[in-house]
């Protein structure tokens, strides 16, 4: 499915397969890669590293979709990276890109709780190269631009193209690596005024701690996940961490190791 000239590059994401963010990656990413995805049917945020157990995952053909080939799936991230690995595609991917999500991915907490971060590592797992990529948005803008399916318009849709190249760029140079002998996801985050002029610079996952994410209801039956931003705003950060790239205005990656939670290097024989 890849050719001489172009590797082969599986995307997915967590926000589903209908996200203009997605699109705007496949399109970048199809200047210098064979793309097929594999993305959720519908939202799929906050499920980490999911598997789904008690329901038949059916894929669905894509008409009218951006790069080589496009399937929805009734699944999570990593379910959508481990069947198309294993099931969809003719061959081995050369390198499986995760995003570009909606918000950020920073911080521990957000990082080990997120479908898109939980997408790369999935592939990372299948001994494929792994990349998981974000775009900040404006805390007021969220809520709107997460109800349109990630239409943005004027500035911001401008850096998200120079974002979505940027992380063409670095998936690049990621395939012309090494084969990885290590467990690790590249995580990219993108500032909402990105301008493509510098590279993602390298950055540790801080470790902010979130507290209680969930609030009652207002018919008081229930509680609801309910993230505070001000969590991050208000938080003493670390420098040289993604919090601390993101208030600076930067792009990052904090490259995610984790092999030593295997006691050995992962991909050895």
């Amino acid at each position: 499915m890849s050719t001489p000239d172009k590797p082969l590059a599986l995307v997915t994401n967590d926000d589903g397969i209908r996200s203009h963010f997605l699109l705007a990656l496949v399109n970048a990413l199809s200047e210098n890669f064979e793309v097929v995805t594999c993305a959720p049917n519908g939202e799929r945020s906050w499920i980490g590293h999911a598997i789904t157990r008690h329901e038949i995952l059916k894929p669905k053909k894509e008409k009218k979709f951006p790069g080589k080939l496009a399937y929805s799936l009734n699944g999570t991230p990593a379910d959508c990276v481990n069947l198309a690995c294993g099931n969809l595609l003719e061959q081995a991917p050369d390198i499986v890109i995760s995003g570009i999500n909606l918000g950020y991915n920073i911080t521990l907490p957000m990082v080990l709780s997120s479908g898109t971060v939980g997408g790369a590592l999935e592939a990372s797992l299948l001994g494929h190269p792994a990349v998981a990529a974000s775009f900040a948005l404006p805390n007021e803008q969220f809520d709107a631009i997460r109800e349109s399916g990630g239409k943005v318009e004027g500035d911001l849709a401008s850096s998200l193209e120079k974002s979505a190249v940027s992380i063409s760029e670095y998936a690049e140079m990621v395939v012309n690596l090494p084969k990885p002998t290590s467990l690790v996801v590249h995580n990219l985050n993108f500032p909402d005024s990105y301008q493509g002029d510098h590279p993602p610079m390298l950055t540790f996952a801080d470790s902010l701690k979130l507290n209680s994410l969930f609030t009652q209801t207002d018919d008081k039956k229930g509680y609801q996940l309910t993230y505070r931003s001000e969590w991050l705003d208000q938080a003493e950060v670390q420098i040289g961490s993604d919090l601390w790239a993101l208030r600076e205005n930067m792009a990052s990656v904090s490259r995610l190791d984790f092999t030593e939670m295997c006691g050995k290097r992962y991909l050895d024989p």
